[in-house]
C-alpha cells in the first residue's frame, strides 16, 4: 500500500494540464476531481454497428455508397452554410452566360484534384446530372486540403470569353460549427481515460509502463479514483502478417493468445473502471473501413469490456464520444502540408471541417462499399479521438475536445522506416464535469 501511495505521489505531481475550457456554474472546478468514481453508475450506451452488411463490393455498391455521402453532405452543407446550388451541374453548364457576373453556386463531389504550376487546384467536379472542371487559386486556404471525393460547395464565375473556366471565389465544406461543449454541474463529476496503440504481442510492447499505469489505476491517487471508462482506440494487440516481416517482431505469433492475454490484463484494472475497446487495422478483422467489432469468441474473454466497431459511437454518462482508430491519416499526410505523423490533430481538424473521417476512396486506407456511407459525421460529438499515429496530443477545436491517445509500443524497425518517433506512456483523463483535461505519463524517465 505504501508503494501504491508513492507512485500516486509521483505520477500526480507530473500531471499535466491539457486545454480547457470553464463552467460558469461550477464553484470549484477542481471539486470534480475529488468524486469517487464507483459513487457514480455506468451510463453507456452504444451507438449502430458499422462495417456488418452484407454487400459483394460490385460497381452498384459503390456507386450507391457515393450516392449516400453525397446526399448527406449536401443536406449539411445546405442546411447549415445556407449555400443552395444554382442548379445541376448540367443546368448551370448550359446557362452559363447568366453567371459571367452574377456568381454561380456548384454543389458537387471531387472526381479529381490536379496541381496546377500556379500552385492552385483544378477540380473536377461532379453531381448525378453531369461534371465540371473548376479553378481554385493558390491563396485560397481549401487549396491545400481538398481531397478527391470530398463533397463541397464553390461560389464562383464563368470567364466570360468562352465558358470554358469557372473561377472559383469561395470554398464551403460541410464543416463543424463552433460550439460550446457539454459539461457543467449537470454531469456527473467523473472522467473518462484514453490510450491505443498498445500492441500486445509485440516485442516491442512496453510492459513495465503499463505494468505502472495498471497499479496506478489501483491506487488512492485522487485522478484514479475519479476514472470511470478507460477507451482503447484501436490496436491493443499487435495481431499476425499485418506488414513484410512482421513476424519478427512478435514475441507472441498467435492472436487468439494475445487477445486472451490482453483480456487478462484488463481484469487488473479497479472495478470502477470500464473498458470501452474498438479495433484498428492490426485487429483480427477486415483491414477495411468500417470496421466490425470483434468477433464473438474473442470476445467472450472480456468479462466487462464494451466493445464497438471502427468507427465507434458510444455515449458515456451523457457524452456523445467518436472513436476513431485513424488509418486514413496514411491518406492525408502525403497530400496536405499541415497534416503530419507528430501533429495528426490537423488531420482530424479536417475529417470534421469535411465531415467524413476517410474521404479519399483507393488509397492506402482500403474502405468498404457498405449500404450506406459509415464513415460520414452525421453527428457533432462531444469528444472526437483517434490513435494509430502512436502520436498524444489534446487540442479544443471549435469546442470539440480532440485527443490523440497514446501508444505502449517503443520504436519498431517498421516505424524507424517510416520515420516516426512514437510517444509512449501518456493517459489522457477528461472530466466531463468541469472539461479538465489531465495528462498522466509512465514513462521511463518522465
Amino acid at each position: 500500500m505504501g508503494d501504491d501511495k508513492r507512485l500516486a505521489r509521483t505520477v500526480d505531481a507530473g500531471i499535466g494540464y491539457g486545454p480547457r475550457r470553464v463552467d460558469g456554474d461550477l464553484a470549484n472546478l477542481e471539486d470534480s476531481w475529488k468524486a469517487k468514481a464507483w459513487d457514480y453508475s455506468d451510463q453507456i450506451t452504444v451507438g449502430a454497428r458499422v462495417g456488418q452488411t452484407r454487400q459483394k463490393g460490385k460497381f452498384d455498391d459503390l456507386v450507391g455508397l457515393f450516392h449516400d455521402r453525397f446526399q448527406k453532405l449536401s443536406k449539411i452543407i445546405k442546411n447549415q452554410t445556407g449555400q443552395h446550388p444554382s442548379g445541376t451541374i448540367k443546368e448551370i453548364k448550359n446557362r452559363w452566360t447568366d453567371y459571367t457576373r452574377a456568381p454561380a453556386c456548384i454543389l458537387g463531389i471531387v472526381m479529381e484534384v490536379r496541381r496546377t504550376k500556379t500552385g492552385g487546384r483544378l477540380l473536377e467536379l461532379e453531381d448525378i446530372s453531369d461534371t465540371m472542371k473548376v479553378f481554385i487559386r493558390a491563396d485560397d486556404p481549401a487549396a491545400g486540403s481538398i481531397l478527391q471525393d470530398d463533397v463541397i460547395a464553390v461560389q464562383g464565375t464563368f470567364s466570360k470569353e468562352d465558358g470554358e473556366m469557372f473561377w472559383v471565389n469561395s470554398v464551403h465544406y460541410p464543416d463543424i460549427l463552433s460550439s460550446m461543449n457539454k459539461g457543467g454541474s449537470s454531469f456527473d463529476p467523473i472522467s473518462i481515460a484514453f490510450v491505443s496503440d498498445l500492441h500486445y504481442g509485440s516485442k516491442y510492447f512496453k510492459q513495465k509502463e503499463w505494468d505502472k499505469m495498471i497499479t496506478y489505476l489501483n491506487s488512492s491517487a485522487e485522478t484514479a479514483q475519479n476514472i470511470k471508462y478507460l477507451v482503447l482506440a484501436g490496436d491493443c494487440v499487435d495481431g499476425i502478417g499485418i506488414y513484410p516481416g512482421h513476424e519478427k517482431n512478435l514475441a507472441i505469433t498467435d492472436v487468439y493468445k494475445q487477445y486472451s492475454d490482453f483480456a487478462a490484463m484488463l481484469d487488473k484494472l479497479p472495478d470502477h473502471i470500464t473498458p470501452i475497446m474498438s479495433p484498428g487495422n492490426h485487429d483480427a478483422v477486415r483491414p477495411a473501413e468500417p470496421q466490425p467489432m470483434l468477433e464473438a469468441d474473442i470476445q467472450q474473454d472480456y468479462s466487462n469490456t464494451v466493445h464497438t466497431g471502427n468507427p465507434g459511437r458510444v455515449n458515456l454518462s451523457g457524452i456523445d464520444l467518436l472513436t476513431y482508430h485513424g488509418k486514413s491519416l496514411d491518406d492525408m499526410i502525403p497530400m496536405m502540408s499541415h497534416v503530419t505523423y507528430e501533429n495528426p490533430i490537423e488531420g482530424m481538424k479536417e475529417m470534421l471541417r469535411k465531415r467524413h473521417l476517410a474521404p479519399a476512396w483507393g488509397l492506402r486506407n482500403a474502405l468498404s462499399p457498405e449500404e450506406e456511407d459509415q464513415m460520414v459525421i452525421v453527428d457533432r460529438p462531444d469528444i472526437f479521438v483517434t490513435g494509430h499515429t502512436h502520436a498524444h496530443g489534446v487540442e479544443w477545436w471549435r469546442g470539440i475536445p480532440l485527443i490523440v491517445s497514446s501508444t505502449f509500443q517503443g520504436l519498431t524497425d517498421f516505424m524507424q522506416m517510416m520515420g516516426t518517433k512514437p510517444k509512449i506512456g501518456y493517459l489522457t483523463v477528461y472530466n466531463i464535469q468541469n472539461r479538465q483535461t489531465r495528462i498522466l505519463s509512465f514513462s521511463e524517465g518522465e
